[in-house]
C-alpha cells in the first residue's frame, strides 16, 4: 500500500511543533495530541495504542483460520479458533476488556466478524490485531464454480448465487494495483457478449471473466449484500490494526448509534463497499461520542465516498476526528453522485494530517454544514468531478460548503480543474497552499479564500 510522502510519525517528539488554528474547537486536553512539523513532513505526537490500554491488558484470543478450530478455547495458538466472531463471543463472556490476534489470512464472511450473517457486536473494549501479516475479511464465501461453460450462453459460467453486489478478477489489477472489477451488465445475453462482465438472473450469477477463463475461487470473488465490519450502539471502545475490509453493503466499516467510546483504526483498509441499491462508503462513522483516529488507513473504489463522519443526535457534536497519513482513490460507483475522499458533515471537527486524496467521482476533500478542518501537508489531486456518475459536481480538490471553514496548511492540489471551492458563507484560510499549474479557485459571494 503505497503512502503518501507527507508522512507520518506516532509516539515522537521530533520536530517544530506547529500551533493548531483559532477557532479550530478540537479538545486537545481531552485527547492529548502534539502536530509538528520536520521539514516538508508533518508529523502526529501520538499512541494509538493509549486508547487501548484496557484491552491490551485484559485475557486474549488467538485466531487461525488455517489450524484453528472453533470448538477450542482460543487462549493460545496451540489452541486457536478458526473464527474472529467466536472469539468476539468469548471475550463478551468473559465480561472483561479483551483482545484478539488474528493470523494473517484470508477470512469469509463465515469465519470473519459477522459468522455469515449480523456482525457479532464486541460489547466489552476490545483490540484485534493482525499477526504475521495482513487478515483480508470479505463479503462472501466461496462457491461451487462448475467446470463447463453454460449450456445456452457458451462464453459464460453460471452458478447459483442471489444478492451479488461486486465481482472481482483476483488475477488482474486495476490502475490502482487493486482487484479488477467486472462490469455488471442488464442479462446473460449480454454478459455473454461482453468479456469481462456479469450478470445477475433471478438466482443464478452469469459470469464472463475478461481472460476468457473458467472462474474458480482462487480467480474470482463474489461480493454480496451484506455486511463487513459493522459497530451499533452497543459496542464499546474498538481498535482494529492490520485488516483489509472487502465489500460491506452499509459501508466497509460502519459504525452507528449513539455511544461514548474511541474508535481507531490503524493500518487498515476498505475497498468495494456498497451497492447499486445502497449508496455507501468505505469508512462510515456516525455518532460517536469520542475520537476516531485513523492512521495509515486506505478507502478505495467504494459506492460512495472513502472517509464520511456524520453527527445526527442534534445539539453540539461530541465526535472528533483525525486521519494521519490515509489514503482514498476511485470512490463513487453506479449512479452516486459528488463522491469525496473524505468528507465530514453536521458541525464535526477533524484533523487531517498528511493524507492523499485522488481519482474520487466527486470534489476530493468536501466538507458541509459548519464542519471545521485542519488539513497538514495533505495531498489532493485528479478529482475526475461527478459527470461520469451523472451528476454536475466539477472537479475539485479542496470545496467547503454552508458555514465550513477548512484551513489548509502546506497543502497541495493538481490535476484537478479548480484547486479550491468556497460555497455559501464558509471559508478556506491558507497558509503556504500549493496548487497545481493551472488551477482555477472559486469563492461564492458570501464566502472566502484567504491567508492565515
Amino acid at each position: 500500500m503505497r503512502m503518501p510522502g507527507l508522512g507520518l510519525a506516532v509516539g515522537t517528539s521530533v520536530g517544530r511543533r506547529v500551533a493548531p488554528p483559532s477557532g479550530l474547537g478540537f479538545p486537545f486536553a481531552d485527547y492529548p495530541l502534539a502536530l509538528r512539523r520536520r521539514g516538508e513532513r508533518y508529523l502526529a505526537d501520538i499512541e494509538p495504542e493509549a486508547y487501548a490500554a484496557a484491552a491490551l491488558a485484559g485475557p486474549g484470543y488467538f485466531v487461525d483460520i488455517a489450524t484453528g478450530h472453533d470448538g477450542n478455547a482460543g487462549t493460545s495458538w496451540g489452541a486457536a479458533l478458526k473464527s474472529i466472531f467466536v472469539a468476539t463471543q468469548l471475550g463478551n463472556a468473559g465480561g472483561l476488556p479483551f483482545n484478539v490476534s488474528v493470523k494473517s489470512g484470508v477470512y469469509p464472511r463465515a469465519n470473519s466478524f459477522t459468522n455469515s450473517g449480523p456482525m457479532v457486536i464486541p460489547t466489552q473494549p476490545v483490540v484485534y490485531r493482525a499477526v504475521g501479516g495482513r487478515v483480508t475479511c470479505w463479503a462472501g464465501g466461496d462457491l461451487g464454480w462448475p467446470g463447463a461453460p453454460d449450456g445456452t450462453h457458451g462464453a459464460c459460467y453460471a452458478v447459483a448465487r442471489s444478492n451479488v453486489t461486486v465481482v472481482l478478477d483476483l488475477a488482474q489489477a486495476n490502475s490502482f494495483g487493486d482487484p479488477a472489477e467486472l462490469a455488471r451488465v442488464a442479462d446473460a445475453t449480454t454478459c455473454n457478449a461482453t468479456a469481462g462482465s456479469w450478470a445477475q438472473v433471478g438466482g443464478t450469477l452469469y459470469v464472463h471473466r475478461a481472460d476468457g477463463a473458467a472462474p474458480t475461487n482462487a480467480n474470482t470473488q463474489v461480493l454480496l449484500v451484506v455486511d463487513a465490519f459493522v459497530l451499533d450502539g452497543t459496542a464499546k471502545s474498538v481498535y482494529l490494526q492490520g485488516f483489509d475490509f472487502q465489500g460491506g453493503a452499509n459501508g466497509g466499516v460502519f459504525v452507528y448509534g449513539a455511544a461514548t467510546r474511541s474508535l481507531v483504526f490503524v493500518d487498515c483498509s476498505a475497498r468495494y463497499a456498497g451497492g447499486p441499491s445502497h449508496l455507501y462508503d468505505g469508512f462510515r462513522i456516525l455518532d460517536t461520542s469520542g475520537l476516531a483516529v485513523l492512521v495509515r488507513c486506505l478507502a478505495g473504489s467504494n459506492a460512495k465516498d472513502g472517509f464520511n463522519f456524520h453527527w445526527g443526535q442534534g445539539g453540539t457534536p461530541s465526535l472528533y476526528h483525525l486521519t494521519v497519513d490515509c489514503r482514498a482513490y476511485d470512490n463513487g460507483r453506479f449512479e452516486s453522485q459528488s463522491n469525496n475522499g473524505l468528507t465530514s458533515h453536521d458541525g464535526l471537527v477533524g484533523i487531517d494530517v498528511g493524507g492523499l486524496y485522488h481519482d474520487n467521482f466527486g470534489g476530493n476533500v468536501v466538507s458541509n454544514g459548519a464542519s471545521r478542518l485542519w488539513c497538514l501537508g495533505t495531498e489532493t489531486r485528479d478529482s475526475l468531478g461527478d459527470g461520469p456518475r451523472g451528476g454536475a459536481v466539477e472537479a475539485v480538490d479542496f470545496n467547503t460548503q454552508d458555514t465550513t471553514t477548512f484551513w489548509l496548511e502546506r497543502t497541495k492540489s493538481s490535476g484537478s480543474a479548480r484547486s479550491l471551492v468556497a460555497g455559501d458563507a464558509s471559508a478556506i484560510r491558507l497558509r503556504r497552499h500549493r496548487a497545481g499549474e493551472g488551477q482555477a479557485q472559486l469563492a461564492a459571494s458570501g464566502a472566502t479564500i484567504a491567508a492565515y
